[in-house]
């Protein structure tokens, strides 16, 4: 008996098996076919593209067949203003919204409002203390936006927060040179490093 029933259950099993394939067999190759696009001109000349032929105007459209071998993108070339003596940011933007260069060449591709919205001020270098206690420390703007009011201070270990003597503002890309003048309880024991140092400026980010 039990025999009988697996026999009766793998029979019913490999029959909708059978019938399920052979259904997906019969289904219409249209379905698997790409959309059909038809057009159509109405009466004002308008030319009018669709799937759904809901004109009787409406005729298949013949349309090119595209390949993705055949869509070649093209990379934009980037213009820049080294070889134009920089970036003048305080020409303004052009009028594209992009930078204008120092000799007036207006086709560069870097955008005004990205390139021209604040110095950047990077220490560079910090000298060796004198006998005097006295060191000078190197800070370059990177940017092409005159630094105002830039400040450097020092922070001895331990101590009080001092300002360096400096510059009044940076150019765009500009080098200056800050010097710290100690009095007797700031003169430094040791090696300044760059880790006891800070800069800002009044239009630094």
């Amino acid at each position: 008996m039990k025999i009988q029933y697996a026999l009766a259950a793998t029979l019913s099993l490999a029959i909708f098996v059978s019938t399920a394939f052979i259904s997906a067999l019969l289904v219409p190759a249209a379905l698997y076919a790409k959309p059909q696009v038809f057009t159509w001109e109405d009466e004002n000349g308008t030319v009018h593209f669709s799937s759904n032929p809901n004109d009787p105007r409406a005729k298949q459209a013949k349309l090119p067949e595209i390949n993705r071998g055949d869509v070649q993108v093209v990379k934009p070339k980037l213009i820049s203003c080294s070889a134009h003596g920089g970036i003048d940011c305080q020409a303004g933007s052009d009028e594209d919204g992009s930078v204008i260069c120092h000799d007036g060449f207006r086709g560069a591709s870097p955008r005004y409002r990205f390139t021209c919205n604040a110095p950047k001020l990077q220490i560079t270098a910090v000298g060796d203390v004198d006998q005097f206690g006295n060191f000078i420390v190197t800070v370059r703007n990177s940017k092409s936006v005159k630094a105002v009011s830039p400040a450097l201070r020092y922070t001895p270990e331990p101590g009080k927060e001092v300002s360096l003597s400096g510059p009044t503002e940076i150019e765009p890309y500009g080098v200056v040179d800050f010097t710290f003048e100690p009095k007797d309880a700031d003169i430094p024991k040791g090696p300044v490093s760059i880790a006891q140092l800070s800069v800002e400026c009044a239009n630094c980010p």
